[in-house]
């Protein structure tokens, strides 16, 4: 469990860095700005008064991102330590291909950043952005998990 906290504060960490360096938006904002446009407006609009306005709603969810990695972590390191001895080609080919699914699922909304940089080269930013959180996320953990 401790291996899965800390896979998952190291994708955080990495998340923070990366915004204040690069202006990457956050995982948390890259999804929120995938699924809202699907969310009706008759839907939204209340659900704002319910969390007590937009500013405190994107403080909830930047909140919950931390343990929405947590929990993610703990997952990841609960699944990794039940594989067998081939475990780190599998975490590999697993932090690929999650990496791949989150770039294409949020492919939209790749091209935003917090710095003014064009849409192409944002979106290319972005990519690489996740892909240093998922594989700092699955070396962290199956560092963890070997020297814990």
């Amino acid at each position: 469990m401790i291996a899965g906290v800390l896979a998952g504060l190291s994708a955080l960490f990495a998340s923070l860095v990366l915004r204040v360096a690069f202006g990457v938006p956050l995982p948390i904002d890259l999804v929120s700005d995938r699924l809202l446009p699907f969310v009706p407006v008759e839907a939204f609009v209340p659900s704002l008064g319910v969390v007590g306005g937009p500013v405190l709603a994107k403080q909830l969810a930047f909140y919950s991102s931390f343990l929405v990695l947590i929990g993610l972590g703990v997952s990841a390191s609960r699944g990794y330590g039940r594989l067998s001895r081939r475990r780190l080609p599998l975490l590999a080919a697993a932090a690929v291909v999650a990496w791949v699914v989150a770039v294409a699922a949020l492919w939209p909304t790749l091209a935003s950043n917090y710095d003014g940089a064009p849409p192409g080269e944002a979106r290319i930013l972005s990519a690489a952005a996740l892909a240093v959180i998922v594989a700092l996320f699955a070396v962290v953990l199956d560092l963890a998990r070997r020297y814990r």
